[in-house]
Parts: structure tokens; C-alpha cells; sequence
């Protein structure tokens, strides 16, 4: 779906970019007019390709939006649960908005293709109706003229029975449809709607002009497709009445012969068909008017330059479809206070325990463990260090990391360095347990032991914290009376709005702010996380039953980068009550969130959501 409004924004941007080039080139021949309004439907045509091919840059220009539903969903550090019961999964909704804006489309599309493909077939009818020219003044002129225009491609002439049609269609077989009793038209007639029709011909100006019809049917719902389809119509026909006054043709002249066309076309009762005419009454005012013009540039439009207004106008359609407009976040620095636990939301219930990562078994150096064993007074302190990144792979700097010896649980605590390493030097002969903390990713909690003299190497990556929320709802006869979303953070402290984490940025020891560091390969430093923010709520309905003493239901889902709500599942659930159950998973699959972003990636996390359903 964004893919698709993104697509709608640069047909917008592309036809009404070329409206306003065109206004800016009224002065200019209307050839040139031409190609642009051409080159933009065919970057309106290459949208979608765009969209998915060119790399997206997203430009931090709109402020973020007000928060329209209050949310008490927070990033925690602690890690969720992994206890889960399968559920049923709740049937998708029968009539969805993306459907109703799908059926709207379709039926607007199948409106204007049909219009479009019963002018084309009317047009295929009255074709088969006409009769082949082999001789007579319109062959002999015809041949002499497309010579002269230098087209390769054979003309057919045909002689309609309607007396009132006159129009040129076709790409790879080209016919000029004249009506009845042209055969008797006067020579300067014949040359002058010749000229015209071959000079459609030449620029292709039929199949140029399809492709805008089938554009519109595409974007039927966008007036500026309309706009730029009829004035493509306008300026093709002036451009042809240039070429055709080229020729030393005067104004006057030129005019009153297609007054007089124009004038048997409607007392024959023309109607419409999907192919240029000569003479179109719906347009004739305005060529007349600009015929008539002397101050009109009317110079021929050179290859070089046509092929240069082209590859504008798609050159400008590709950082248009480039550019994403993403919401600005002012980066906040977050102080850490080692003294104090990382913020996360308390549910009802006992917060779960830690991740804990299994430790890989450490070697022991032979000798030192045959030393420990035989002479304990003689062990020797070894050290632990490592290197701490996140789950893109980028360095993570001030995480705090704690040492603590499994018998005692005392031990030193340190912070990793702007290169996101650590060391305990001197460290005793025993089993440790190490934790790495960060506000924003989950606590890392490993067990190792650490032999007399050994030097242990550990590289660790913290993931992504999981957001957590609590949601009560107040039942009254079976009916939800009000919902109440607890924001408050571990001592008291309420969130406005999501935060962006960061980690202060430090120098190195000795290095002056303006010197440039030692050559060495670039680090990349991450630890930044956009926490998301909820942009759909669906609240909890009560059951139709009474709740009794209430319940509560505490369910884990995925937010995914999208920001839609997958695979949720009940991690505790109301005794005795499924309906609970199932009223919690119906309203949390419909929220939905802005994504969350580590360093400026949409990345999935986990969320655990406890609904507590409440007698009034």
C-alpha cells in the first residue's frame, strides 16, 4: 500500500511538473510543449518501475505527527517471555479499506478503458466500411508529399462512406480516412489536410497519444493526468499546424479552409473516435487563434533537442521517486546512570527474567589448569575483554558491562570505550557471569569461567529491547466502559512521545578536537534506536458475558518493520474465559505502528501486551 501511494505522489509531481514547464513555454513551438508533456506521461508510465528499483533516500522534512491515541508502549531492556499457547487466529475482516479503495479503482478504470475501447472499435468498424484510394488526386498528392516528408512507411488511403470523418490512426500500418466526395475538393485543400496528416504521421503522434489514454484509465482518479492527456491533444495539433504553415501556407488562407472542414463535419453529424482529425471542432477556436498569431514561434524542433527535453523530464522523475519523506527525530542524548535500573514498564505481573545466552565452553591452557590443581597459591590473574555491537553489526559504546563472580555476586563494572570494547583486567581464577546493559536493547546476561593467567575474548551483540504495554479495560454489563493506558516508566517517569536513544559520543585520550585521527579503517558506530510510535488503535471490546472478577491476558506479538502487528500468541490467558482471549487478539492485531529503526533501518521487535479486564 505505501508503495502504491508513493507511486500516486510522483504521477502528481511528474504531470503537474510538466503543466507548469508547459505554462513557462507558451512562447516557445508548440512541438516542444509536446515532448514534454510527452516525456512526463512516460515518466508517470515508468512510476511503479521506479519506485521499486531506484535506491530510497529518505529526507527527514516532516515534523512528527501529533500523537491522535494515547500509548503506554515502551521500548524495554528486559527480555520477553518465551512461554506460548496456540491460539486460533482470528478471521481476517470480510471488507477492509484497501479493498473498498481497490473496487473504487476498478470500477473507474473499467469505465474510461471501455470508453476508450469502444472509440477504437468504432473506429475498426468504420475502417473495414472504407474503400482502398489506388488512384485520383489524394493518392497522387499523398505519394508526392510523404516522399517529401521522408516517410518510409507505406500510407494507406482510404474513402469512408461517412461523409463526416477525417482523421489519420495506426502505428506500423498508417491510414488517412477521407469521406465521401473529397475527390472533388480543389488541390490546395487536398495538399493542406494532407500536410497535416502526414506531418501526425511522422511524429507519431497516434501511438504517443494511446499510451496517454491508457495512463489516464490507469490514474483516471488524478486530474492532472486528465489535464496533461487533453493538452497533449491541443499542443499535438498545433504542433502540425506549425509544420503545416512551414510550408509558406498563409494564416488566412490555411484557417478558412479548416473552417470549411470543419463546417461539413458537423452538418454531417460527426462523432467521436480515438484518432486525431484535421479539423477537430472541439479545438479549432484555439489553433485559429493561434494561427493567426504573427508573434508565434514556429520553429521546427530539432532531434537534439527533443531527445535532451526527454531525458529531463525523466532525469527529474528519478529522485522524485528517490526521495521518501520520513519524519524528523531531534536525537536526544540519554544519561546513564549505573546506579540506577534501565527504564522499562513494570506490568501487573513479575517482570520475566533476563536473556540469557549460553556461554561457548572455554578452553583452559593445560598448564595453567594443571598449575591451579596442584598449587592453587600459585594462580595467576587473568583478563576478560570483548567488543559489544548491535544487531546491524555497528560498534555499541557506552553499554554498561558488569563482572560479577558467581559465588560472591560482586564484581567491577566498567563502560564500553567509542569503539565499543571493554576490559577487566586482573581477574581472579573463577565462573562469571557477565551482563551488558543499554537502554533501548535487551540485557545480555553470559556465564564464563576464566582460568589462572587466561585472557578471555568474547564479541557480543545486543538486540533490539521488546516494547511491552498494559492496557485495562472497565466492563459494565458486558460493554467496555473505558481504557486506560499506563505510561509510566520504571520511578515514576512518563513518556510524552517516543525517543531516539543515542550514545554520547567521547575523544580519545590525548586527541585534540581539531586533529584528525591515525589512519585506520572506519568504524561504524550504531547504538541509535527510533522507538515506534502507534498510529492505530483498536480498543478491547468487553464480552457479551459477564467478566465476573475479571481477568487478565498477556499476549506476545511481532511488531514487524512495517509497523503491522504478526504472529500473535497468548503467553498467559484468562482462566476459563477464551472469549477474553480472543477480544484482547482481535483489537492487537488491528493496531498498527510507525517502524522501528535501528540506525535508520526498519527493524522487527518483539511486543508483550497485558489487557486486564476489570469489573466496574
Amino acid at each position: 500500500m505505501t508503495t502504491v501511494l508513493a507511486v500516486i505522489i510522483d504521477t502528481a509531481i511528474a504531470t503537474g511538473l510538466a503543466l507548469l514547464v508547459c505554462r513557462a513555454l507558451r512562447g516557445k513551438p508548440a512541438a516542444l510543449r509536446h515532448v514534454v508533456l510527452a516525456a512526463s506521461l512516460a515518466a508517470v508510465a515508468l512510476a511503479p518501475v521506479l519506485e521499486t528499483t531506484v535506491p530510497q533516500w529518505d529526507l527527514p522534512l516532516l515534523s512528527a505527527p501529533p500523537q491522535i491515541m494515547s500509548s503506554g508502549t515502551t521500548l524495554s531492556s528486559e527480555a520477553a517471555p518465551t512461554i506460548a499457547t496456540t491460539v486460533t487466529p482470528a478471521p481476517a475482516p470480510r471488507l477492509t479499506w484497501p479493498t473498498v479503495l481497490a473496487v473504487a479503482w476498478g470500477i473507474g478504470f473499467a469505465v474510461v478503458i471501455g470508453g476508450l475501447l469502444a472509440g477504437l472499435f468504432r473506429l475498426v468498424v468504420m475502417t473495414r466500411r472504407c474503400r482502398p484510394l489506388q488512384s485520383g488526386i489524394w493518392r497522387e498528392r499523398a505519394a508526392i508529399l510523404s516522399s517529401q516528408y521522408g516517410l518510409t512507411r507505406a500510407v494507406q488511403m482510404l474513402e469512408c462512406p461517412d461523409r463526416a470523418l477525417l482523421l489519420t490512426w495506426g502505428v506500423f500500418r498508417p491510414r488517412i480516412i477521407v469521406p465521401r466526395g473529397a475527390d472533388s475538393w480543389t488541390v490546395d485543400r487536398v495538399d493542406i489536410v494532407l500536410a497535416h496528416e502526414l506531418t501526425h504521421i511522422a511524429r507519431r503522434d497516434w501511438a504517443v497519444q494511446m499510451g496517454g489514454e491508457v495512463l489516464r484509465a490507469l490514474y483516471w482518479f488524478n486530474p492532472l493526468v486528465w489535464m496533461t492527456c487533453r493538452r497533449l491533444r491541443h499542443e499535438s495539433e498545433q504542433a502540425c499546424d506549425d509544420a503545416v504553415l512551414r510550408r509558406g501556407l498563409s494564416p488566412v488562407e490555411y484557417s478558412t479552409h479548416l473552417l470549411a472542414i470543419a463546417r461539413q463535419l458537423l452538418a454531417s453529424g460527426r462523432g467521436w473516435a480515438a484518432a486525431p482529425a484535421v479539423a477537430d471542432p472541439s479545438t479549432l477556436e484555439r489553433r485559429i487563434a493561434g494561427m493567426l498569431n504573427e508573434t508565434r514561434n514556429r520553429a521546427p524542433l530539432t532531434r537534439t533537442a527533443g531527445v535532451l527535453t526527454t531525458l529531463g523530464m525523466l532525469a527529474a522523475a528519478i529522485p522524485v521517486a528517490a526521495v521518501t519523506l520520513t519524519e524528523r527525530f531531534e536525537p536526544a542524548p540519554l544519561s546513564v546512570n549505573l546506579d540506577r535500573a534501565v527504564a522499562s514498564v513494570a506490568p501487573a505481573l513479575a517482570p520475566p527474567p533476563a536473556a540469557v545466552v549460553p556461554s561457548s565452553p572455554v578452553r583452559r591452557a593445560p598448564r595453567a589448569a594443571a598449575a591451579a590443581a596442584a598449587a592453587p597459591a600459585q594462580q595467576r590473574p587473568g583478563s576478560v575483554a570483548g567488543t559489544l555491537r548491535d544487531a546491524s553489526g555497528a560498534m555499541l559504546p557506552g553499554v554498561q558491562v558488569t563482572l560479577t563472580d558467581a559465588v560472591s555476586g560482586k564484581g567491577p563494572s566498567t563502560v564500553s570505550d567509542p569503539n565499543g570494547a571493554f576490559r577487566f583486567r586482573d581477574v581472579a581464577p573463577a565462573s562469571y557471569r557477565l551482563e551488558a546493559r543499554l537502554p533501548g536493547f535487551a540485557t545480555l546476561l553470559i556465564e564464563l569461567a576464566v582460568a589462572s593467567g587466561e585472557d578471555v575474548q568474547r564479541s557480543l551483540t545486543l538486540r533490539v529491547g521488546s516494547l511491552t504495554e498494559t492496557v485495562t479495560v472497565t466492563c459494565v454489563s458486558g460493554a467496555a466502559e473505558a481504557a486506560r493506558y499506563p505510561q509510566v516508566l520504571a520511578f515514576g517517569e512518563r513518556v510524552a512521545t517516543p525517543r531516539l536513544f543515542t550514545v554520547p559520543r567521547t575523544w580519545s585520550f590525548g586527541q585534540a578536537r581539531g586533529q584528525a585521527p591515525p589512519a585506520q579503517p572506519p568504524l561504524r558506530i550504531g547504538g541509535q534506536i527510533a522507538a515506534p510510535r502507534q498510529t492505530k488503535r483498536v480498543q478491547p471490546v468487553c464480552p457479551s458475558t459477564p467478566i465476573g472478577s475479571g481477568g487478565a491476558v498477556i499476549l506476545e506479538a511481532t511488531l514487524g518493520p512495517d509497523g503491522m502487528i504478526k504472529d500473535v500468541k497468548v503467553l498467559r490467558s484468562a482462566p476459563g474465559r477464551p472469549d477474553i482471549d480472543q477480544s484482547a487478539i482481535d483489537a492487537i492485531r488491528q493496531w498498527e505502528y510507525t517502524p522501528t529503526r535501528l540506525n535508520n533501518v526498519p527493524v522487527p521487535v518483539i511486543m508483550t501486551v497485558t489487557v486486564v479486564y476489570a469489573p466496574n
